[in-house]
């Protein structure tokens, strides 16, 4: 398994990997590799006994990304006999010289659809013929959601090579809680026990939109809800890959006056689940997604959900006004219109919250995730 991170670091593609590698360690022996900006960390080590390979990347500079080549085929050559299939988490630049050592060594590849917008088949193709060349050899792709497949097809592409396979959620662990453990949650987090909060999960980066639920609350709801406040869990360290340093410094001189009061800051947690159970509603309010981990934990912990209106993404998860609230992207005036329906209903919030947990039980739980890459893996192995 090829991904961009790995616990001990956080983000919500080293989560979903690590659940898949602990559902499946039973029936499938992994290895993974990942790439790492943290020197700190150790080159190799075990992870739930799993043995993890780091390859420690530079800074956003391409010319440094010439420099790992050899740690890449190092690790391949020694392994490659021990591993009959490369499940690669999403596509890069980087993903290209494993492609090509897989097909020299008569491995399989399979390729994780991440982002639509980023690699789906149409914007592969329109990031240059060498690497939309590798990225079409793989053996199966799998999609997060039916947005991805909707494109594959209509790039002329045939369905045997394509599964359709969400992310999954622990559920378990992603869980509701009383009102009671909520109190002591809050206290343990260091959160107000009697505000209204509004949960961010996600990094600070421009498709996350963060700045746009700072806004929407500043402008729509912060005199009439003076018992609210925002609570945003993510990097904001430039040091993340995809943090936008400029936004991070915006949104942060805006929130300014109202920080440690009104509005909190987790840069980085092992333990999201208690953000949400200690919080009263999820916003999303993301321009791009391929399917969105915070928005399945979120329902799972049974909170009532607002999220951007993404056609084939959230759409298929979000009901609105079922399991959910969906609302147009970039849309403040919108987003303070299904805010406040939850903050002035209460009963609306518990009912919505109920059904988006009936929703991940139902369809998004990591043993029924697990179970069909266990068949897609003997399908191809």
């Amino acid at each position: 398994m090829v991904t961009g991170s790995y616990h001990p670091e956080v983000s919500g593609t080293a989560n979903q990997c690590r659940q898949l590698v602990n559902a499946l360690n039973e029936k499938v022996s992994f290895k993974v590799l990942t790439t790492t900006r943290n020197s700190n960390l150790p080159r190799r080590g075990k992870v739930d006994e799993i043995d993890v390979f780091r390859i420690v990347v530079g800074q956003r500079s391409v010319f440094k990304s010439i420099f790992i080549i050899p740690d890449f085929i190092s690790f391949f050559l020694s392994n490659r006999n021990e591993f009959q299939i490369v499940h690669l988490h999403g596509f890069t630049n980087k993903s290209m010289i494993l492609v090509l050592l897989a097909k020299v060594f008569r491995k399989k590849v399979v390729i994780l659809l991440t982002s639509v917008g980023h690699d789906d088949h149409q914007s592969m193709k329109k990031r240059g013929l060498l690497i939309n060349r590798f990225f079409s050899r793989a053996d199966l792709y799998v999609g997060l959601s039916p947005r991805f497949y909707s494109i594959y097809e209509s790039m002329g592409s045939k369905g045997e090579n394509f599964r359709l396979i969400s992310n999954g959620v622990d559920i378990s662990r992603f869980c509701p809680v009383t009102n009671e453990e909520k109190a002591i949650l809050r206290d343990h987090l260091r959160l107000p026990r009697k505000m209204k909060l509004i949960v961010f999960v996600g990094h600070f980066s421009r498709e996350k939109c963060p700045d746009i639920l700072f806004e929407t609350w500043e402008c729509f709801l912060l005199d009439i809800f003076p018992d609210t406040g925002i609570v945003f869990v993510g990097a904001t360290d430039p040091d993340h890959y995809e943090v936008d340093t400029d936004l991070v410094k915006e949104v942060k001189k805006l929130a300014k006056t109202y920080q440690g009061k009104r509005v909190f800051f987790v840069e980085r947690t092992h333990e999201t689940e208690k953000y949400y159970q200690a919080a009263d509603i999820f916003v999303m309010p993301s321009l791009r997604e391929g399917l969105p981990n915070s928005m399945l934990e979120a329902m799972s912990c049974e909170l009532p959900v607002i999220v951007s209106e993404l056609e084939g993404v959230t759409d298929w998860v979000v009901e609105d006004s079922v399991n959910g609230l969906l609302f147009s992207p970039g849309s403040e005036v919108e987003l303070s219109e299904k805010l406040i329906l939850l903050l002035s209903n209460a009963d609306l919030s518990i009912a919505l919250g109920k059904k988006a947990r009936k929703t991940i039980l139902e369809r998004f739980s990591i043993e029924e995730t697990a179970k069909q890459y266990k068949n897609l893996y003997l399908s191809i192995s």
